[in-house]
């Protein structure tokens, strides 16, 4: 988004209208009212609800009062007045807030939770605490330099601008300030002499969003943020023309066209080849990522930090679209969110605007950009050029490349799409995977997808495709993940945490188990209730989380389909513990199948079962040769009995030692 800087040559840039250099001028005591109000917010019911935002609200403005005592008492003893001048509104900055306030309100309005909350809305107020924050914080940080604060409409941007794409939860909501703090000094601190003058290099609020983000990356902690909702729910409908029309008053008023459109043909250029040459999406769900769109219109057209010639803002932008897309292999191939992909190229490129321009006015490209800027008025070409890049747009609504007016959703929406295309071995298919279930469980519309959304994801958690991280942190992201599930209603996700805890030995809370556990049984009888009654038969047979009562496993693994390998290998267990008059021949087809194929807990059984004659002709040789397979097949309680000269009596191997069905999943392929 534009920054808050020095309008670029053929723009009005403001004089101060007036200068305040007395201590008794009532704007020197502005940054004082200002801190103050910052104590108001003490108030809102949401910030006593919350302690760290209590002590944000309290803590923040308190060290600004003393930094500001400090001054008044340094001013004094030098003599040298706290100075202030006030600079009218820039057209600048107040077009910037404007367009931001729009989409501020139409993403507002879509993005509502199931409690009815707008979070967007629900924002605002913290929002304007950043604001006063900020305007504040650049007074004191002018004086403590030694030079007059420039009240001016600057600052209000930098709020806007970094509030559209990262907000830090309630809890960690005091470096919410130190972000947009981070864009002022990087305003402050980092210049150079551009055109006769010194001026900062970097957009201010793209360079406290690269900052933070930097941080998060480093310190895995993104999940502080809003960052990832962020990035998917600006997917609302209708956003693309609603960003296309609101950046068309920024292209407009600031003639930085070249720099949208040279990046936005970028984006769908390098997409359709990659599309046309593996058989899948670039970006997953989507032809063009609404936030990266967002960010081509909002981000990076700030005038006062990018290129003054043609030729230099289509070289920024090009520039722009291959930072995006290198950044956002890079960042996945580290593990790090895609999603910060938008944010970096902008610093990256600010610093490159004077090199950019000078080759611009250089030799045969020199002679080019020349004719290009003269062939009409300034405003005539930059017209032609906003002509052609609507053009383009339409052609992109048109064809259903990026959604327009109620297209069918983008076939990589999809989940099974992607699981499918991982079966296959498409490329980068188990990333795109992870980004398209990540979006649906934050973004989908109906509470049964993103439910579904998130049982997917413990599952690659399970698999390390989400969490390459080390296998206690796997299975706690898993188990995360399965909760967040099965309180949006999966089925699927109780069965999985039911699984957890019976086979791997892993639950987060009794509470939460227990839960599970009577929603299992409330299935037991209905035709999705199958592999509930297995699980549940499995808790009440071993006697875990459940008393133990083999009468009751026994009929709950009855109500399992007859063709449950695994329900058929309980009423097993239970037969041979519990004595000759449970009938087991039903069982010997499936276990005898299930053996040739490499199970060695069933060839367990069949040993057995073959020594005691249950449900077989009794044939202590073949009892012995299937005690061996499954020796060979490496099932533990074999080779235990196996080292004996005689075979003991049976005992049901432990829980952990069986095998267990595949997870349970919404997206079966």
């Amino acid at each position: 988004m534009p920054s808050p800087s020095a309008a670029a040559p053929g723009q009005t840039t403001a004089r101060p209208a007036a200068a305040n250099a007395g201590r008794g001028g009532w704007l020197v005591r502005l940054p004082l009212l200002l801190t103050l109000s910052l104590f108001a917010f003490l108030l809102l019911h949401r910030v006593q609800q919350n302690t760290h935002l209590l002590l944000a609200f309290a803590g923040v403005p308190a060290a600004m009062l003393l930094w500001q005592v400090a001054l008044w008492w340094f001013s004094r003893r030098s003599g040298r007045p706290l100075q202030v001048e006030f600079a009218p509104p820039v057209r600048q900055h107040y077009i910037q807030a404007s367009v931001q306030l729009c989409l501020y309100l139409y993403w507002g309005f879509w993005w509502q939770q199931e409690d009815g909350i707008r979070p967007i809305y629900a924002q605002a107020p913290l929002i304007v605490a950043q604001a006063i924050f900020v305007y504040a914080f650049d007074a004191l940080l002018a004086w403590s330099r030694g030079r007059a604060w420039r009240l001016s409409s600057g600052p209000m941007p930098i709020v806007m601008s970094t509030n559209l794409f990262i907000w830090f939860h309630d809890d960690s909501f005091v470096f919410q300030f130190a972000m947009v703090a981070a864009g002022l000094l990087g305003k402050e601190f980092v210049k150079w002499r551009r055109e006769g003058r010194a001026t900062h290099i970097f957009n201010p609020s793209g360079f406290g969003l690269a900052v933070t983000a930097t941080v998060l990356i480093a310190t895995g902690t993104v999940d502080l943020t809003w960052a990832k909702p962020l990035a998917s729910t600006i997917e609302v409908p209708f956003v693309f023309p609603f960003i296309f029309v609101l950046g068309l008053v920024v292209q407009y008023f600031f003639s930085v066209t070249l720099m949208t459109f040279a990046a936005a043909m970028v984006f769908v250029l390098f997409n359709v080849a990659y599309t046309q040459t593996t058989g899948v999406y670039l970006f997953g769900s989507t032809n063009l990522p609404a936030a990266a769109f967002l960010g081509l219109h909002l981000l990076m057209t700030d005038p006062s930090t990018s290129p003054r010639t043609n030729l230099g803002r289509t070289l920024f932008g090009l520039g722009y679209g291959l930072g995006y897309l290198v950044l956002f292999e890079v960042l996945g191939w580290i593990g790090a969110p895609e999603l910060f992909a938008k944010l970096y190229p902008v610093p990256i490129l600010n610093c490159t605007v004077q090199w950019l321009d000078r080759f611009a006015r250089s030799g045969w490209p020199g002679r080019l950009n020349h004719r290009w800027e003269t062939a009409a008025s300034p405003r005539a070409v930059n017209l032609a050029h906003m002509g052609v890049w609507s053009a383009v747009f339409l052609v992109l609504i048109v064809t259903g490349f990026v959604p327009g007016f109620g297209q069918a959703t983008h076939p990589g929406n999809s989940i099974l799409f992607w699981k499918q295309a991982v079966a296959d071995h498409k490329p980068d298919a188990e990333r795109k995977l992870v980004i398209v279930a990540g979006s649906q469980a934050i973004a989908s519309e109906r509470p049964e997808a993103r439910a579904s959304a998130y049982n997917e994801l413990g599952l690659l958690s399970l698999q390390g495709t989400a969490d390459p991280a080390s296998e206690q942190d796997r299975l706690e992201s898993a188990a995360d993940r399965f909760g967040l599930a099965a309180r949006g209603g999966s089925l699927h996700a109780n069965e999985n945490i039911a699984m957890m805890f019976l086979f791997l030995y892993v639950h987060r809370s009794d509470a939460e188990l227990d839960a599970v556990l009577q929603r299992l049984e409330r299935e037991v009888g209905k035709p999705t209730g199958r592999r509930a009654a297995y699980l549940l038969g499995l808790a009440f047979e071993a006697g875990r989380a459940r008393p133990l009562d083999p009468r009751r496993a026994l009929l709950l693994y009855r109500e399992c389909d007859p063709g449950d390998v695994f329900a058929q290998k309980g009423i097993v267990r239970i037969g041979l513990t519990a004595g000759p008059n449970l009938d087991l021949a039903p069982a010997v087809p499936l276990l005898e199948q299930a053996a040739a194929a490499g199970d060695g807990e069933s060839c367990y059984y069949l040993a057995y079962m073959h020594q005691l004659g249950r449900g077989v002709a009794r044939d202590a040789a073949k009892a012995r040769a299937m005690l061996e397979r499954a020796r060979q097949l490496g099932f533990e309680p074999a080779a235990l009995v196996a080292q004996q000269p005689e075979m003991p009596a049976f005992k049901p191997p432990r829980v952990k030692f069986m095998a267990r069905p595949a997870w349970s999943t919404a997206f079966p392929l």
